[in-house]
């Protein structure tokens, strides 16, 4: 969906059907059984529930007073005469872009995933061990 708002829709909300002005390749007019969008008037895209990974906010207080922040957020996504896509947008990009992925596309990221949480594990855990040295 245009500007792919970053709204939760929960699994299981009503599917809408038959609206006016509805573009979304299909001949009946329906959204395809994965839209949550609650409203299509504005824009016929498609966009089914999302996923957010929230951080915690900083212990000290220091940025965002503490207060937890979105970093990742993601969801299916259909424009209207596009394929189906995985639009993946890291909110912390002051650039606000995200990035429209195929299947490729999202298994690379998850390799990459894979390898960061890998690498912070490991960073973690030399955290524990330094700690663990500290009076």
């Amino acid at each position: 969906m245009s500007g792919h708002p970053r709204t939760h829709v929960r699994p299981g909300q009503p599917q809408h059907t038959d609206t006016p002005g509805h573009d979304d390749g299909q001949a009946s007019g329906q959204c395809p059984a994965w839209c949550a969008a609650v409203d299509h008037l504005n824009d016929p895209g498609h966009q089914g529930p999302s996923i957010l990974l929230t951080a915690p906010g900083d212990e000290t207080g220091f940025y965002d007073d503490g207060e937890p922040y979105p970093l990742l957020w993601a969801a299916l996504v259909r424009e209207s005469g596009q394929p189906t896509r995985i639009y993946l947008d890291a909110l912390g990009d002051a650039s606000g872009g995200g990035s429209h992925l195929d299947v490729a596309g999202v298994d690379a990221v998850l390799a990459d995933l894979r390898l960061y949480t890998a690498r912070l594990q490991q960073m973690r855990n030399r955290l524990a061990e330094i700690l663990k040295e500290q009076p």
